[in-house]
């Protein structure tokens, strides 16, 4: 048996762990510069507030409910994100990290699914302040359709044991919030007249097949409960790594770019190191607005390569902020910039130069010794010069919460 587990509307809870007040009141948390709605409150869903809506079309309609917003506080959601897999780790003998706030669990040998899972739900709430919903099912896509099933019925968690819950749950499931039906499969299934996973359950597998390829064929198993997926308690590693963020404002010189590709390039370092690999490549780009037809558009990008594979800061931005002066025109209005790693092969496996030599020992300790400060301290209190700590460019964050667990000046304090 497989269980899905993930936090009730992730971004929201987290700020309102550490908020109690918030609790009732309508909550929505905004994208990157404040763009767009990316989490809500079940308050904010009741007066039609929706996914992706842009902020300054919803204003008033928050305004006038005494909407509380907040502005995207990674850090905190990346540290209670890592809390939950840990305690979630505690349950299951293999664990597979699906996203910031989702993760599979096999469960094997459990006598009683029922009291099992609700000590999951349980325990997870007392010890981490999260609310999660668990679903439980023979393979991974029943499990995640019993996790969705749950929250249409207000429940923590819901079992899907037996043929007859199974069958009882789908007769009225929509097609289209099965996990792994995307436009292009709901809109060939409404052609066959399929709107509920009962009816593509009852679809043949060679028709199947033939019409949605394997992936679909392999769906279509699992709501059978034939299990086609299998739990990777091994992340596999990333075939490509990519940094990058809209600046707060246009930017037309040359040294505030510098210092966004330098930090962009610090943080594909760091997600190098932390998967134990190494870059043969680097990706620089600019890019203008194009939504605004009134500037001149330039979308440059560059490809070169390291001189050797590299994950360290120093390395790594060094070659990244040449790259970008080689792209770089004045007179264009920059909206974007952003660096991506690629070749990506294992740490130790350098390919050495017969006509050079290779002497970076020295900046990988020195790599490795940020890391310590910077795990030690938070995030970004040891970085290079290039990397300014002013950022003057860096993304609108208006409604910013405080970082209480990963900043030792935001932790909660008592009187």
């Amino acid at each position: 048996m497989f269980a899905h587990v993930d936090i009730n509307n992730c971004y929201v809870s987290c700020e309102r762990l550490f908020d109690p007040t918030l609790e009732g009141r309508v909550v929505v948390v905004l994208s990157n510069n404040d763009g767009c709605v990316i989490a809500r409150s079940n308050e904010a869903k009741a007066i039609g507030i929706k996914m992706a809506d842009a902020e300054f079309m919803v204003r008033s309609k928050l305004s006038e409910n005494n909407a509380v917003i907040f502005s995207s506080n990674y850090p905190l959601y990346a540290d209670m994100s890592a809390r939950l897999m840990n305690n979630l780790a505690r349950y299951t003998y293999t664990l597979m990290v699906y996203s910031i706030d989702e993760a599979f669990l096999a469960l094997g040998g459990i006598a009683d699914l029922d009291k099992y899972t609700a000590a999951i739900s349980n325990n997870v709430m007392r010890d981490t302040g999260l609310p999660i919903t668990v679903g439980v099912g023979a393979t991974m896509a029943l499990a995640k359709l019993a996790n969705k099933a749950a929250k249409k019925q207000k429940r923590n968690y819901l079992v899907l044991d037996s043929d007859e819950k199974i069958a009882e749950v789908m007769k009225s499931f929509p097609i289209e919030d099965v996990w792994g039906v995307g436009r292009a499969y709901y809109d060939k299934l409404t052609e066959f007249k399929v709107t509920t996973a009962a009816d593509f359950r009852a679809l043949k597998p060679d028709f199947v097949r033939q019409h949605m390829t394997v992936q679909g064929w392999r769906l279509h198993q699992e709501l059978w409960g034939k299990p086609c997926n299998v739990i990777k308690d091994v992340a596999e590693r990333s075939k490509g790594i990519e940094s990058s963020q809209s600046f707060n404002s246009y930017q037309t010189e040359l040294a505030p770019i510098e210092e966004a590709i330098s930090m962009h390039a610090g943080t594909v370092a760091i997600k190098l190191r932390q998967q134990e690999s190494m870059a043969l490549s680097l990706t620089i780009y600019l890019r203008t607005n194009k939504h605004n037809v009134k500037h001149d558009q330039h979308y440059p990008s560059i490809t070169v390569k390291v001189p050797f594979a590299a994950n360290s800061t120093h390395q790594l931005t060094r070659v990244a902020v040449q790259a970008m002066r080689a792209i770089y025109q004045p007179g264009y209005n920059y909206l974007k910039c952003g660096v991506r790693a690629t070749g990506i092969v294992p740490a130790g496996e350098v390919q050495y130069n017969l006509f050079a030599g290779y002497e970076h020992s020295r900046e990988q300790k020195l790599a490795e010794l940020m890391d310590g400060l910077n795990d030690r301290y938070g995030r970004g209190t040891v970085r290079l010069a290039a990397d300014s700590f002013e950022r003057k460019w860096a993304m609108k964050q208006e409604f910013l919460s405080k970082q209480y667990t990963t900043n030792w000046k935001d932790i909660v304090r008592t009187k």
